[in-house]
């Protein structure tokens, strides 16, 4: 017997593929529109099931009655019909296409918009772990395909009742005929032709909506975004900016849609005045030549089509089959609980607050090895902190615990002396306003990059745009605020500088305001003295307000209160500048040392000038 590790999570079966079928067809009909757009593919199935025994049906009565009582005007009536049947089917699928189609556009896009809400608010922890981000893509393929299913089912259900359907076509061919033909095929043509040039423009429209599309649909899945979307709650704006471009391409796709329609409509009708054509020349020759048409014709047509609609209904049963397994992932991944408690408290920071790190250790998923180790620190609401310490001390891990983004493997971190778990998780977060060293330049305009909301109050945008020395940069860009930065989507859009990208994420930080800023390396590619000018001047902005400054540089130390360094995963000093520096350990060697590197490189670009 295989153990629980050595046995498949996922099985195909008739069980399971009846089980997750359910499931789908539940998760399409749980809200109006996907119980219309069921019911409209299962009237589509009836109708197709339908139609082709229709087509089997009158040849056999107008053989019938050829072969008996000829009466001309029910063999009028009999052909009338039949060949009147593929244009009626034509404007009923037509019709039914433009609501199917409508209703599938608008279940696609809640679907999506359900999926990437569902990803976006994901722990963020969960975003490193590469099984589970192969587990997303997939998740996403097969969320993209629910309405596939259901068109699978209506497409098994149609061959079911097709295995009664059979057709028969009578033709007889002469060489004035094939001239008819020819003539209406060219007709045909053209008209084609023409609606093919609409769709050819209507689709470079659509190809400009879509690249707008993918650069929202990119920031809402991409992990780089991640930290801060979840901490400026920044999801929703991307949201609606995702809604709203897709239905400006749903708009156009159903234009597009029409005019295949169209095409198609006109091709019965041609094909339509073909028939009648065909079937007079073939009665006027049964009537006046004595043309026999035995019934072997029937019976080889009715093999044909019981044939054909028996091998659809295995075909559709093996690719239920086959996407259960898909179904099966999904609901998993749909499944995964959140590590974040649900708290309720409320929290807040003042002069007065602490946020305590008691003990606590951390390791990353799938390392062995202690980002941090025993780590005892506070976070006062009367001072500004400063974390030195080398690349890989565990200063960054500090800032994503902090925030929340995750949480101790031991230990705990308590605000006012409560775990900041009883907190609402994301209440908590807004006590935050971060500057990340990996802070994302977003494909929006420059006044959306540092609000993140469609609505902002513009008068304190132009302030804080004022504050940090980016007022020049919007005087001489094309649209001010409103240019968008890069130029996915406009090519008057502009990439900024290294500078003016560390101001816009410290501009960023400072139109949300909060309780704690933050400042993680944020400054990394700047030169020393670029570096204490903007700490400087973020000081000095931030005047009053608690602040958390991490850095590998010592150029920001005199601007702290307290300064904490990191070696190896751990805390190892803690106090003042001067404290420290007195001290004469690792903190003093590590200053000294830099201090040297950064006197001996200006002495040397002196020489070199000299």
């Amino acid at each position: 017997m295989k153990s629980e590790k050595e046995r498949p999570r996922f099985s195909q079966n008739l069980r399971s593929t009846v089980k997750t079928t359910k499931y789908m067809l539940g998760f399409v009909w749980r809200d109006q529109k996907g119980r219309v757009y069921i019911l409209l593919k299962a009237v589509t199935a009836l109708l197709n099931a339908l139609f082709p025994l229709s087509y089997v049906v009158f040849p056999g009565l107008i053989i019938n009655e050829l072969s008996g009582a000829q009466r001309i005007g029910t063999i009028v009536l009999y052909v009338g019909l039949l060949v009147s049947l593929p244009l009626i089917k034509k404007l009923i699928d037509r019709e039914a296409e433009k609501h199917v189609y409508k209703r599938k556009m608008e279940l696609d896009l809640q679907y999506e918009l359900e999926f990437f809400s569902y990803t976006a608010g994901m722990d963020y922890e969960m975003l490193e772990n590469p099984d589970i981000n192969v587990m997303k893509e997939r998740a996403r393929q097969t969320i993209g395909g629910v309405l596939g299913v259901t068109d699978q089912i209506s497409t098994l259900l149609s061959s079911v009742i097709g295995l009664l359907a059979i057709s028969s076509i009578i033709a007889t061919l002469n060489p004035l005929l094939i001239l008819l033909i020819v003539a209406i095929t060219y007709i045909n043509s053209r008209f084609t032709r023409r609606i093919n040039d609409r769709q050819f423009k209507l689709g470079q429209e659509l190809s400009r909506y879509d690249r707008e599309n993918w650069s929202h649909m990119w920031m809402l899945e991409q992990f780089q975004y991640a930290k801060e979307m979840r901490l400026f709650n920044f999801k929703s704006m991307l949201l609606n900016l995702y809604r709203v471009g897709f239905e400006k391409t749903n708009a156009g796709n159903l234009v597009y849609s029409m005019n295949g329609q169209n095409v198609a409509l006109f091709t019965v009708a041609a094909n339509f005045l073909q028939q009648i054509c065909l079937y007079a020349y073939v009665i006027w020759r049964v009537l006046a030549r004595g043309l026999e048409i035995g019934s072997m014709t029937i019976y080889m047509s009715v093999a044909t089509q019981f044939s054909g609609s028996l091998g659809q209904v295995f075909s559709s049963y093996l690719q239920l089959s086959k996407v259960s397994l898909n179904i099966q992932e999904l609901q998993e991944f749909m499944a995964m609980p959140s590590r974040h408690g649900k708290g309720g408290l409320t929290p807040n920071f003042d002069r007065d607050s602490v946020i305590e790190f008691k003990n606590v250790s951390f390791k990353y998923p799938g390392s062995e090895n202690y980002a941090l180790r025993n780590l005892n620190l506070t976070v006062r609401g009367d001072e500004k902190l400063c974390i030195v310490g080398a690349n890989g001390s565990g200063k960054s891990t500090f800032i994503k615990l902090l925030t929340g983004l995750y949480l101790p493997e031991d230990g705990e971190i308590l605000l006012n002396g409560v775990n900041v778990g009883k907190y609402d998780y994301t209440q908590y977060q807004r006590l935050f306003a971060p500057v990340f060293q990996d802070f994302q330049r977003y494909h929006l305009t420059l006044g959306e990059n540092i609000v993140l909301a469609s609505e902002y109050d513009e008068t304190r945008l132009r302030e804080v745009v004022r504050q940090v020395g980016l007022s020049a940069l919007v005087a001489k860009l094309p649209k001010g605020l409103n240019t968008q930065v890069e130029k996915i989507v406009d090519a008057e859009g502009f990439i900024p500088s290294g500078g003016e990208e560390q101001r816009i994420a410290i501009a960023r930080a400072l139109y949300h305001g909060a309780a704690i800023y933050l400042l993680d390396e944020p400054t990394a590619a700047l030169d020393p003295l670029a570096e204490y000018e903007i700490y400087t001047q973020f000081s000095e902005m931030i005047s009053g307000k608690t602040a958390v400054l991490i850095t590998h540089r010592l150029s920001a130390v005199q601007l702290a209160d307290k300064v904490a360094v990191f070696d190896g995963g751990a805390l190892v000093e803690y106090g003042t500048h001067k404290s420290l520096y007195a001290d004469g350990a690792l903190y003093t060697d590590m200053f000294n040392k830099q201090a040297e590197f950064y006197i001996e490189k200006a002495q040397s670009e002196g020489e070199t000038v000299k």
